[in-house]
């Protein structure tokens, strides 16, 4: 798994802004939301070991705009995550997931280079109308399944204590909107500063709604395996000659094989196929806006 913090958390430019600041990494928050969140990122573009090398490779030349339509037709149209969410819900492996307490939407995800579309969720996980969090996990490995990935990431970053190991983040937020398209040109932007940023083991980033922003304009760093004073001035550096940018920095310390989950699998790579195909027919955006069709049930 390359992209999106494929490895799975809880195991394991222009001119200087005056808006810039930097905090250095603390426990937690300062200001405490009344309710903690989870953040899930998987994609859906599938594992290599899963499709191969060759037809990923095809996959990645369409560009993130394509890969970012393909993944909001497998969203919006054929439901593929919620279809997942009710599969779980009707076999009683979930129970606490609901339109209340769980969001999710297509956004950037990069991992060691590459930025891809991912189906970032954003979870209450405490506080009244909580997620337990036996669901998140439940939730997180069936996305993992179904989705044809090696792994997946769920992190909480005003949780200190949420999950098993402790990892460094650091959180660029902003002004206004940001799209993936954006989010990936300040990654490649970070790589241009410093690639150990970038390409090196475990860089990575999820654009989430950091502290419930709702125009969903924060992009969330994992500490790589570079040193804590490295990510921070290089972070510090892209963020502070990108206008509108905020830095902070933060701590954060069985998988259902149903047939209904096997099934909405091989729907999922149906439609990588169906994609692939259009690929090596050089009709990607005919087939994307008008011929796009979700896999048969």
């Amino acid at each position: 798994m390359q992209r999106s913090m494929k490895e799975k958390i809880t195991k394991r430019g222009s001119k200087i802004s005056r808006f810039f600041t930097v905090v250095l990494l603390v426990t937690i928050l300062v200001v405490q939301p009344v309710t903690a969140t989870t953040y899930i990122s998987v994609e859906p573009i599938p594992n290599r070991d899963v499709v191969g090398e060759n037809a990923l490779a095809k996959i990645l030349t369409v560009g993130y705009p394509n890969l970012e339509l393909w993944s909001n037709r497998l969203l919006n149209d054929c439901g593929i995550v919620q279809n997942v969410i009710d599969t779980l819900a009707s076999n009683g492996a979930i129970s606490t997931v609901n339109p209340g307490n769980t969001r999710f939407l297509v956004a950037a995800g990069g991992f060691e280079a590459v930025t891809n579309p991912s189906y970032v969720f954003t979870v209450q996980d405490s506080g009244p109308n909580a997620v337990s969090a036996i669901d998140i996990d439940v939730l997180d490995n069936a996305l993992g399944y179904v989705l044809n990935q090696g792994g997946t990431a769920h992190f909480s970053p005003d949780n200190a204590m949420a999950y098993d190991f402790s990892l460094d983040y650091a959180v660029v937020t902003f002004a206004g909107a940001l799209s993936g398209v954006q989010a990936k040109g300040f990654f490649d932007y970070l790589g241009a500063i410093d690639p150990a940023l970038w390409s090196g083991t475990f860089a990575g980033f999820t654009q989430i709604d950091f502290q419930e922003a709702p125009t969903n304009n924060s992009m969330l760093f994992l500490k790589p395996a570079a040193t804590k004073q490295r990510f921070i001035t290089g972070l510090s550096t892209a963020a502070s000659t990108t206008p509108g940018a905020t830095y902070v920095t933060l701590n954060n310390n069985n998988q259902p094989t149903t047939n209904e989950l096997a099934a909405l699998r091989q729907r999922h790579l149906q439609a990588v196929a169906n994609l692939v195909n259009a690929i090596e027919k050089g009709q990607v955006t005919i087939y994307l806006k008008n011929q796009f069709k979700c896999p048969a049930q």
